[in-house]
Order: structure tokens, then C-alpha cells, then sequence
């Protein structure tokens, strides 16, 4: 989990180093649970009444950000927690070459949301809007 992981390193480190050529939308795994329950009660009435036609769509927040940009956005929440600790931890942006991995990462993951909002109505929150909201589960935000 990104967040918890950046949240514990913040604790452990002064500085942080995170990729900044890499481009998605983060994805509450909450949202894509409460979307994909109204999903499936949506297509069993469509089902129940014949008129079901399957797709593929993707679930996925709005908006954009690198995971540097998510990393700065996630501490910047963190700080601003009510009886959130001082926390002075510097990210600073790398490119992917630096930090290699064993799967090369596409540079651009963003996924388009319009055929689930066209087809059944439903368009998630901006990634922002929904880290906020997951910030707010003091249960993610606790030492793990």
C-alpha cells in the first residue's frame, strides 16, 4: 500500500526519493468496492429484466498525479491531521531510470472513466477529494 508506505517511511527518514515521471490516477480501494457493488446491483436488474449487455470498463479516480505528486499529497494531509506530529520530511522527485525496478512501469497509466459514467453513472471522486476522504480512516493512517 503506497500510502501506508509512505507514511511509515516519513517516519523513519528525513528524505524521500519518488519516481516523478510516471503518471496515474490513485485509486481508493474503498471507492472501487462501493463502485463495483453498485455495479453488480445495477446489472442484476439488468439481468433480471433481459436487457444486460457485459463491457469492460474501468473504475478509476479522477484527475492525474506522478507518485511524487501522490507521495507530497499524502504528507501533506498526514501534516495537516489535527494532533499530527511535525513532520519534516523532504520528497524529492526522481526519474524511473533512477530507481529500476524488475518490471519496467509504463510512463502513463492513466485509465479513462467515461464509458462506466455512460453506462452506469457512475464517475469516482478527483484522487484528491478521495485521499482526503481515506486520510480520514484513522485506521489506515495508524502504525502498521
Amino acid at each position: 500500500n503506497f500510502l501506508r508506505t509512505i507514511l511509515r517511511l516519513a517516519r523513519e527518514r528525513d528524505e524521500l526519493r519518488i519516481v516523478a515521471d510516471q503518471v496515474g490516477a490513485p485509486t481508493w480501494a474503498r471507492e472501487i468496492a462501493d463502485a463495483t457493488a453498485r455495479i453488480v446491483r445495477q446489472a442484476c436488474g439488468e439481468r433480471a429484466r433481459g436487457d444486460f449487455t457485459s463491457g469492460v470498463f474501468n473504475v478509476t479516480a479522477a484527475g492525474a498525479t506522478s507518485w511524487h505528486g501522490f507521495a507530497e499529497a499524502i504528507l501533506e494531509q498526514a501534516r495537516s491531521r489535527p494532533g499530527a506530529q511535525p513532520n519534516r520530511t523532504k520528497i524529492h522527485p526522481i526519474s524511473s531510470a533512477e530507481y529500476p525496478r524488475p518490471a519496467a512501469r509504463p510512463k502513463n497509466s492513466r485509465l479513462a472513466g467515461e464509458r462506466l459514467r455512460e453506462r452506469f453513472g457512475i464517475a469516482l471522486a478527483d484522487w484528491q477529494q478521495a485521499l482526503a476522504l481515506c486520510m480520514q480512516d484513522s485506521a489506515l493512517t495508524e502504525p502498521s
